[in-house]
């Protein structure tokens, strides 16, 4: 679970759908063979594909977990959860 601040920072839709991805994003993250948070936030940078949001390798356009959000603080959302929990 990401930080209380940045899900508060959310709108409660935003905050519904980042909870409907987050148990798969983060089984997602530790399948990914990265190796920390550093590596991770590195090889899937947040990317804007045919106007959704998400993450995806740099010259990919298939999103990570199948994840993506019209909204760019959902993703950002994740990202940080990941980067604050890897490897926890």
């Amino acid at each position: 679970m990401v930080d209380v601040g940045t899900f508060n920072r959310l709108s409660p839709d935003e905050q519904s759908e980042y909870q409907r991805h987050a148990d798969k994003f983060v089984r997602a993250v530790l399948k990914s063979g990265t190796q920390d948070s550093y590596d991770f936030e590195e090889k899937y940078p947040i990317q804007n594909i045919n106007g959704m949001w998400c993450l995806a390798k740099s010259g990919s356009t298939e999103a990570f977990a199948g994840i993506k959000s019209s909204s760019k603080a959902v993703i950002e959302a994740l990202l940080t959860g990941a980067v604050q929990n890897y490897g926890r």
